[in-house]
């Protein structure tokens, strides 16, 4: 058995890595948290900026979703693989 603080500051950590914040993140928190001075507004910034950057991913995901249903809709499963339009795509070069 954890003394109380230990499994309280457990319990944060598991809690904010289900939110998604790192480890780093986290120890910010956990510092503001013990910080003289430190405001909720600061641990507000945090969760927003944090939810900026799931949105960031979120957009990042979709892109990339749909150029995998672009190239599964390209190809219909059949054939040889040097013919496969998902494979030729993958090897395509692509210009910056």
């Amino acid at each position: 058995m954890f003394p109380k603080e230990t499994a309280r500051r457990l319990r944060f950590i598991k809690r904010a890595q289900e939110l998604g914040f790192s480890l780093n993140e986290i120890h910010e928190l956990l510092s503001l948290r013990m910080k003289q001075g430190a405001k909720s507004a600061d641990i507000r910034a945090r969760a927003e900026a944090k939810v900026a950057d799931i949105e960031q991913k979120i957009r990042a995901l979709e892109g990339i979703k749909k150029a995998l249903l672009r190239l599964t809709e390209r190809c219909d499963g059949c054939g040889p693989l040097t013919e496969c339009p998902i494979l030729e795509s993958l090897n395509e070069e692509v210009s910056e």
